[in-house]
This record gives structure tokens, sequence and C-alpha cells, in this order.
């Protein structure tokens, strides 16, 4: 197995003056258990980083320098490359797929995708998106670039990665009274407001040192005698001043797409300063390193607070040092994670015989769109990602529209199916239509063909004599149920083939990331209905979520809340539902009925799956999947008023763990697992790792 990093032209890879991208691939590869099994390739130059592995790039058209330097690169790649790494071109990386469409391939943006050749228009990322087996963005920043103006529909091809840093172990003893600036010496970099400002500070300052490592081929700003310059020196040697330095500057007045200074400034117990401009501000560990302004101005009165307040200046430091989260190993790891996953294609879907599946239940068709959230649209996407044929029967809306006769015609529609498809399964949502003749007759049809049903309501007493008729009809010539409850005794001695399975989440319905929300209309949301399509609640029928409810509105008056309940607001589908959703930060997941081990309604794919911080009742058990730092656990109406509140004050902290969960139920709870565990309980798939199963 091998691995290709293609750099940018011009990238100097070399021990002096390398730029960001040379220093992130250089100081990672030498962690890397790739390190024999990578390759880089760039421009020529005389004194490289990594000599055994660098390997050097022709480029000899001038007016076509760039075609010329993949085209080389071409000719050059190992035959045997599994893995082509591009770095902050884009535009490479549309000539290369289309070179190798079998090879894997991870594009890392450094910058703005908008000012790069290849990203800058929504066609162009759509491309990416679809065609890059995984993208990945320096900061948090420049991934929401990207998605300006593009619909995510999965989130498994792409994650913010922040380079590391190999960190000192112990706090350095003895720092000098330094101020150090590291950079273009332009005034994107801010270096005209650093120079007027340490000028002054050091003019009246003469114990204290401006340095500044750096230089600027088109340089505007004069030198000044008061600012000692070094021009461009070793990363290595850069890390031993920050190591002696009491402050670092980054101040740019561009959207600086992430700072290495403040990274690197940590690692050796350097407190930063920057200004509050793209990503500089995401690794800092005090807001107090801020320059909300970013003049000359107030740069100089934040550096004259920490000279006058040493005291103060030593425990900021001492603080970015402990807080450091960089640590270059474990962000080895993280990228080697990346490799590996796709190589093994842990994340992705495994392609098997495809299948012909003829799948039956409710889709809704007489609702117009809008229940497109349902389950059965789920199923039906995870079973065609996985690679198969889907024939769908919707055999509520088939019986509602035949006015007479409907089931016998469903089952004679059926059977017709069988006989001029011939399918390998069939799927049956919640249905007692189908009569055993036809299922009798399907399985005569084709000797192996494998019927399967799945079923997600309640299993509580009340509910499961009220649809066992539904989950138990034909249950001889069903080979496999699949239900959201933890099946119990007394269900089993019905089956033995009946296996638990989440309630599934599908990337291209739970699309929104609410945990990205600054600010949201909702603090709290919560919906009952008494049955899909209804548009309103049933009069008189109340139960004990409607009590729970109205505790909640009358103990939390200042909340922002929106309930759907009998005392509040009506039910809402389709777009309406999803309003609500997308701008609500926490989200109430209860259900009717006695807990039941493991089960929850299908909301909980819904609020999760859309990044909203989740209230579930402990009884459900659902810490065997979930920890407290993503899914919120209450004990009861007093608990639970307690943890809104707790959270309501805590935003920081409720999108975090929401962005826990989210990320957690997508990777684990996603619908391609889901039907994949189907085919394999169904002996149609040879997978048998499954995060639910012990």
């Amino acid at each position: 197995m091998k691995i290709a990093i293609l750099l940018p032209l011009k990238e100097n890879y070399s021990i002096v003056g390398a730029g960001a991208v040379s220093i992130l691939v250089s100081t990672h590869l030498s962690r890397s258990i790739f390190k024999k099994n990578i390759k880089i390739y760039g421009t020529k130059i005389n004194s490289s980083l990594d000599k055994n592995q660098f390997i050097p790039v022709n480029s000899n058209s001038f007016a076509f320098r760039n075609r010329s330097y993949v085209n080389s690169f071409i000719n050059k790649l190992d035959k045997n490359t599994k893995i082509i790494e591009l770095h902050n071109r884009p535009k490479y990386f549309l000539k290369l797929k289309k070179k190798f469409p079998l090879k894997k391939f991870i594009l890392f943006f450094h910058n703005n995708p908008h000012d790069l050749l290849g990203s800058s228009s929504v066609n162009e990322k759509k491309n990416i998106y679809k065609n890059c087996d995984k993208i990945v963005f320096l900061s948090h920043w420049i991934k929401d670039q990207f998605f300006k103006g593009l619909k995510i529909s999965k989130t498994d091809n792409f994650c913010v990665f922040h380079p590391g840093v190999n960190k000192i172990k112990n706090f350095p003893p003895n720092k000098e009274n330094i101020i150090l600036f590291v950079g273009k010496l332009n005034q994107s970099k801010g270096y005209h407001l650093f120079t007027k400002a340490a000028s002054k500070f050091i003019s009246q300052n003469k114990n204290w040192k401006a340095i500044v490592v750096g230089s600027e081929s088109r340089r505007l700003i004069d030198k000044n005698s008061n600012i000692v310059e070094l021009g461009e020196i070793s990363n290595s040697d850069v890390l031993k001043l920050l190591s002696k330095s009491k402050i670092s500057v980054a101040n740019s007045v561009w959207d600086e797409p992430l700072g290495r200074l403040p990274i690197e400034s940590a690692s050796r117990g350097c407190f930063p300063i920057v200004s509050n401009m793209g990503g500089l501000t995401e690794t800092l560990a005090d807001k107090f390193s801020i320059l909300p302004k970013n003049t000359s101005e107030e740069l100089l009165k934040k550096i004259l607070f920490l000279k006058k307040n040493p005291k103060k200046l030593l425990k900021l430091q001492k603080k970015t040092f402990k807080n450091f989260t960089q640590d270059l190993a474990a962000k080895t790891k993280e990228l080697d994670k990346i490799r590996t996953e796709i190589l093994s294609g842990d994340k992705k879907i495994e392609k098997l015989n495809s299948l012909k599946i003829l799948h039956i239940a409710s889709f809704n068709e007489n609702s117009d769109g809008n229940l497109f959230y349902a389950t059965s649209n789920k199923i039906n996407n995870g079973f065609i990602r996985l690679g198969h044929f889907v024939q769908v029967l919707d055999d509520k809306a088939f019986i509602r529209n035949s006015l007479i006769n409907g089931v016998a015609k469903l089952n004679a529609k059926i059977l017709n199916i069988c006989k001029n498809l011939s399918p390998d399964l069939i799927v049956i949502g919640h249905t007692d239509k189908i009569s055993r003749h036809v299922l009798q007759e399907a399985k005569r049809l084709k000797p192996g063909i494998k019927v399967i049903r799945w079923y997600i309501d309640s299993l509580s007493p009340e509910f499961l004599q009220k649809n066992k008729k539904i989950l138990l009809n034909n249950i001889d010539m069903v080979d496999h149920i699949f239900v959201t409850s933890f099946p119990s005794k007394s269900l089993l001695k019905f089956k033995k083939n009946i296996h638990f399975i989440p309630n599934p989440v599908d990337s291209s319905i739970e699309t929104s990331t609410n945990f990205l929300k600054e600010k949201l209309p909702y603090d709290l949301f919560f919906a009952l209905s008494h049955g899909q399509h209804r548009g309103g609640l049933k009069t008189g029928k109340i139960d004990e979520r409607d009590f729970l409810i109205t505790h909640l509105h009358k103990n939390l008056p200042f909340l922002k809340k929106y309930f759907i309940s009998s005392d509040f607001h009506s039910p809402k589908w389709g777009i309406d539902f999803g309003h609500y959703i997308n701008n609500s930060r926490m989200g109430l997941n209860i259900s009717r009925g006695v807990s039941q081990n493991l089960y929850s309604s299908d909301r909980i794919a819904t609020l999760v799956g859309n990044g909203l911080l989740t209230f579930v009742d402990k009884k459900t058990n659902y810490m065997k999947f979930f920890t407290n730092k993503e899914i919120v656990f209450f004990d009861g109406k007093s608990d639970l008023v307690k943890k809104i509140n707790f959270f309501k004050e805590n935003d920081h902290l409720a999108r975090r763990y929401a962005k826990n969960a989210h990320k957690k139920y997508h990777k684990f709870f996603n619908t391609e697992n889901i039907c994949s565990f189907m085919l394999s309980k169904t002996g149609l798939s040879n997978k048998n790792k499954f995060y639910w199963v012990d």
C-alpha cells in the first residue's frame, strides 16, 4: 500500500522558508505509521525536507505550469499508489480523479475554497463533495466557507483537522521579554499595525524586544529600528523562539483560514494575541487573546497591560500551555485514522452482490410529501445506498385508491411483482394485509427468498395488545423481525428471530446541524401526535406526556419553547415540522406508554440527527449507547426542569454535547448500517459488527 502526497506548485518543501503546507506534511510524516509508504511530490529544490520520501516534479511550460506540473506527477506516480493526498489545490483533484477514477483521494483545504481554482463555484464544490473520498478542512471557518450554498447530504466524507505540534514537556522557566511576530511582512498579515504598536512599545520599554520572522518579496512596509527582523528561518528555530518569548502576535486583517502561530505558541507557553479574523480564534485557550477591533492602538494597549501585570501574563501563559490540545502524536493518529478508514472501507458502505428487494409498507403517497422523513423512506435509501434495487409498494395508498376489493387487488399485485421481478428479499413494514397464500407462493416461485418485517412502535403491553395482529401477522412465514425495542421474553416465545434495531438516521433527511448555529429562535421543542397524517389532536384524548409538558411550561416560564400537545400547538408535518426542528437548540424525546428497554419513538433520530441537544428518560436505558456528554438523561420532572435550565444557561455545553451525539448517531445508527444489519441477520451479507450488538 502506498500513499502519494502532491504539494502545490511553488510550495517550498525545505528546512528554511517552508510554508504551512510543508510544515504540516513534514511534521506529521515523522510520527505516521505510514511513513515508509508515503512519497511526497513537489517542486524541485536544492535541499528538501524528508529527502528519502521526496520526489521532485517538473514544470516545463511557463504558460501552463500547473498543467505541466500535474502531468509530470502522473508520469512519476507509482502504479501501486492507493491514496493520493492533495493540499490546497482542488483544480489538481478534478484532473487527477478523471485520470485515476479507482484511486482514493484526500483533499486538504488550507485556505478559503472560494479563493481557489476548482472550488470557487457551487457546481465545482458539488463535484468535489460527490467524488472525493475525504475532504479535510484545517478549520471550521474553512469548512463553513465550502458549504455556503451547498446542501449537505452526508457527513462522513469530510472532517475538520487542526494541525498538530510536538509540545515540550514542561513550561519554560526562563522566558525573556520578547514579543514575536511570524508571517509575511505585508498589510494582509497586519504587519503595518504590528510595526506601529511594537515600535512605540519598545521605544518606551527598552528591556523588551520585538522580533520578527518572515519576509515579503514585494515589500511596502519600511523597516523599523526598534524591531529585529530575522528573515526566513526554520520551523524548529521558530519553536525555539516561542519557548523564549512571552507574547506572540498574529493580527491579520484578512480572514486568516487558520492561525498556526496560536497553536505553536500554546505548545511553548507563549501567550498569543490574535485578530478576530477567519479561523484564527478556533484554537485559543483564552478570550483575552482576541483583538476585536484589530487596530495598532488596541494591540499596544493589550501589550502594555500584560507588561504592567506580569503575574497576569504568567497566569495566561501557563493556562495556554496547560490547555494545549493539538498534540502532534495524537493529531497524527487522527490523520492516520482517516487514511486507514479509506483503505479498509470502515466508513464506506460495503459493496455486496446487488439484490432485488420488494419493500411493502406505507410510503405516504397520499400525503403529498408531508411525511418524507418516515422510516420507510429511510430504509429504502439504506438498501439503495448499499447497491441494491428496491421495488416499492405502498399498501395503504393502493388499497385506498382501489375503492373496491382493495386487499384482494393488493395481494394479486404482490404476486405479479414476485413473478416479474423474482425478488431476493421481501421487506414488510406496518401492514397485516398480505395473505399467507401470497407469501407461500412467493417462496415456491423462488426457493431461498427471504421475508423480513420491521416494526417501530412501542412494545409496551397496552400497545402490543392493540398492534399484535400487525407484528405477528404470518409470523411463521417471516424469517426475521426487526423492532425498535429490546425484545422481551414474552415476545420471543412467538419467534426467536426477533432483533433490536435503533431508529435510523438518514444523511439526506436529517440534514441540519443546529449545534453550529449560534442563535436560534427556540430553546426547547417537543411534539406529540395521535397518528400520522392527522391535522389535529383527538378531542378529549390525553396521555401522560401532556401532563409533563404542562409542568414544563409552568416551571420554565422564561424559556422560548414550541410545544405540540393537547394544551398548545397542533401537529405540524413536512417542511413546517422541519422549520421548528431546524430552529430549536434542544429537543425533548418522550414516548407514550410504559417505558420499554431501549425503546424510543423515531423522533430521537430526528432530534439528535439534526443536531439538537436531546433529553431522554433514563428508563429507556439508552445510556448503553450514549454518554451524558452526548444525550441528557433525566429522572423525573424535577430533574428534567433542572437540566433544561442548566443547558439554557450553558449554551456552549448544549452545542458541544449535541455535536457529540450527532456525530455518533450519524456514524453508527445511519440507515445504511441498519439495513446492512437486516441483511446480515438474514444471511444476505457477511458484515457482522454493529455498534448496538454486544
